[in-house]
């Protein structure tokens, strides 16, 4: 058994939806996360995936404070054998192990400071619960730097000065800074050309072996995630509907939606006459998602039993209960297409 970083149960996170007018009042909430549960062990890659709007982004932000969670728990298994739930602890109480938790955000243009220098930016975790002095600032910086595949000398530069590729690399050094445990890695090659999207992967990977950190990889480049997890979760409509190790979910789906995601990935030797079967209709509103399976209404091999049932995970091997899991109830009676060079 693998050991436990972090396990989530039952996380949800409501928008409210209020009316117009002098008093506002609430009169619905969008349901950006709908009651998911997963585990990260120590040292593994989890890949997030789902179209988007489907609560990915969320459920990361959730897992690090940056939002509040709605309901559940976000259960942090410490270094020294305690275990935290993030989800119900004040910020004073989470400040501790924030050097454990940090962020790779999704836009390298944004997410950067352009007021501050790149040794202000990637020294700053350094500043805040180190204090270190100048002299071991610098040292460090100029070991970030190393580490990233980036010059030292560039130190003194400021975000403008670099290309998208270059400052994804300067974020990575910030989250890195403090050797943290856990990285969320929000749709971090999303934005980047294809041939540098490859050189950032290898670097997460180099960067996972040296310190044995773990990855919630957040994307919807299934080519990706293939490359660098180690388990996939498929979200829908703020659900978790699938989730296992990568080779067996990307060859043996058990979900629809799995099977639709997989068969929309373009391919480089595919036949550009043949038409690619697509998914039909629109993404349910997350305000008011349909019943049952809310996959249901878009899914070709529904059944009238798929609009009543509950959309709890199934183990396909009872024997395993954290092995692969689907939430679809006619997942024995279906041959879903997969996919072995995704």
């Amino acid at each position: 058994m693998a050991e436990r970083i972090l396990t989530v149960k039952g996380l949800k996170k409501h928008f409210p939806i209020r009316s117009k007018g002098i008093i506002a009042r609430t009169v619905g909430a969008v349901k950006a996360v709908n009651d998911i549960s997963f585990e990260l062990n120590t040292g593994e890659t989890l890949g997030l995936v789902g179209e988007s709007g489907c609560g990915k982004s969320t459920t990361g932000n959730c897992i690090l404070r940056l939002l509040d969670p709605t309901d559940g728990e976000i259960l942090y298994h410490t270094r020294n054998g305690t275990t935290v739930n993030l989800a119900a602890e004040s910020m004073r109480n989470i400040k501790p192990h924030r050097r454990d938790m940090q962020m790779v955000f999704q836009d390298p243009y944004s997410s950067l400071n352009p007021r501050m220098n790149v040794r202000q930016i990637i020294t700053e975790p350094l500043v805040i619960f180190e204090k270190p002095s100048p002299s071991e600032l610098q040292d460090r910086a100029e070991l970030l730097m190393k580490k990233v595949g980036l010059p030292p000398e560039y130190l003194t530069r400021y975000p403008h000065a670099f290309s998208g590729g270059q400052r994804q690399r300067i974020g990575i050094a910030r989250a890195i800074a403090l050797n943290p445990r856990f990285i969320v890695c929000d749709e971090c090659v999303s934005s980047l050309d294809v041939s540098v999207q490859a050189q950032v992967l290898s670097l997460l990977e180099d960067l996972q072996a040296e310190f044995g950190m773990s990855y919630l990889f957040i994307a919807h480049d299934l080519s990706a995630v293939k490359h660098i997890s180690s388990r996939v979760a498929v979200m829908y409509v703020g659900k978790v509907v699938e989730i296992a190790d990568t080779d067996d979910l990307y060859e043996h789906p058990m979900h629809p939606y799995t099977e639709a995601l997989l068969q929309s990935v373009p391919k480089l030797d595919g036949d550009k006459h043949q038409r690619k079967t697509t998914l039909e209709g629109e993404v349910p509103d997350p305000s008011n998602p349909p019943s049952g399976c809310f996959f249901h209404t878009r899914c070709r091999y529904a059944k009238p039993e798929c609009a009543k049932c509950s959309q709890e995970l199934i183990p396909i091997d009872p024997k395993q209960p954290e092995g692969h899991r689907t939430s679809c109830i006619r997942y024995a009676a279906l041959s879903l297409k997969g996919v072995k060079n995704a």
